[in-house]
């Protein structure tokens, strides 16, 4: 299965991931196979493949696959390299199909590389710093890709937004919060919170989420807790009471409805069901506890979803050890640190 040639990467893994996201190459409404980017008609949706512009003499460049957004217009492009070259080397390629199609439709899409091995997302011609290619674990399906895309067109700016002061009210919890939005706007996706038990985490939670939804940055979000009181407590004392017209679950085990915008759960339940979800299903995960919630096979859970991280524990700081700073990306000290004393 080592070193593929690109043929094979495409069909026997790259076709499988994507089939894995709900994605049917065979179904030309949804997926559409070396497109020509310089002949083709993207405002009009007149697809020319390679066998039927290859012989002309007209300019031509294929993308490797069309990704269809659900009006059948142009939503994202993958390229695609055998197993034994580096995915980013096509970059510049993509970048370049991904111009052709702006040129035609003014619209921006999304880029996939992959080598069947990797796969990274970029979300091009995004305002830098959110414009950074990342490593992700499975291409994201359709609905998770129109989400974004809606996502960039009507963001907010966090100015021109304020925090309700029912839900906190304290000056450490504000700026716990604030601290948090600084580092979004700066393309940070990872974010660490210590505050000593019983200063109000879940109500800080509750305030990032209320902030991030409202700047129509965030729509589908899921809460983990170790234990089943702290799930319920972010369910109870949280969702319902903050946001009681949004539909939200608390996730047991078996059948899912994937339909809910709030989620919560242990992440002893939630380990034995995260692949009935794609990678791109959440916009933000927030860990209760997250020292304890990060190691062993649970950790699986955290690196499968792309999505903004934020660790919550009341674990005074010299006891939060470098892993658990490390995997949050906070170098030295937590991104908001407020202790008992």
């Amino acid at each position: 299965m080592y070193n593929l040639n690109e043929y094979l990467t495409r069909k026997l893994r790259i076709d499988v991931f994507l089939k894995e996201q709900g994605w049917d190459i065979n179904d030309p409404s949804m997926i559409r196979v070396e497109i020509d980017t310089k002949q083709s008609d993207f405002k009009r949706q007149d697809y020319k493949e390679a066998t039927e512009t290859l012989k002309n003499e007209l300019e031509s460049k294929y993308a490797d696959y069309l990704l269809l957004d659900t009006k059948g217009d142009p939503l994202a492009i993958i390229e695609a390299k055998r197993t034994s070259k580096d995915p980013i080397v096509g970059k510049k390629q993509a970048e370049e199909y991904a111009e052709d199609i702006l040129r035609k439709t003014g619209k921006s899409i999304f880029i996939f590389l992959s080598n069947g091995d990797e796969i990274w997302f970029w979300n091009w011609n995004h305002p830098i710093p959110y414009d950074r290619m990342r490593l992700i674990k499975g291409f994201y399906s359709r609905d998770n890709l129109e989400r974004i895309r809606y996502q960039n067109e009507n963001k907010i700016d966090f100015s021109r937004l304020k925090i309700k002061k029912e839900i906190i009210n304290r000056d450490y919890q504000i700026e716990s919060v604030n601290r948090v939005l600084d580092g979004i706007e700066k393309g940070r996706r990872k974010f660490l919170i210590v505050q000593a038990t019983g200063t109000g985490k879940t109500r800080v939670s509750m305030a990032i989420i209320d902030i991030l939804m409202n700047s129509k940055r965030v729509q589908k979000v899921l809460f983990l807790a170790d234990r089943k009181t702290l799930r319920d407590q972010a369910f109870n004392d949280g969702f319902k009471v903050f946001f009681p017209n949004e539909a939200r679950e608390k996730i047991f085990s078996g059948k899912l409805d994937k339909t809910k915008r709030l989620y919560a759960s242990t992440i002893q339940t939630f380990m034995e069901c995260y692949q009935q979800f794609s990678p791109g299903d959440f916009d933000l995960i927030i860990s209760d506890e997250a020292h304890r919630s990060i190691y062993n096979k649970w950790k699986d859970v955290f690196t499968y979803f792309d999505a903004i991280q934020i660790g919550l524990t009341a674990t005074p700081s010299d006891l939060v050890d470098r892993h658990t700073l490390r995997f949050f990306d906070c170098e030295d000290a937590p991104t908001y640190l407020y202790e008992f004393d």
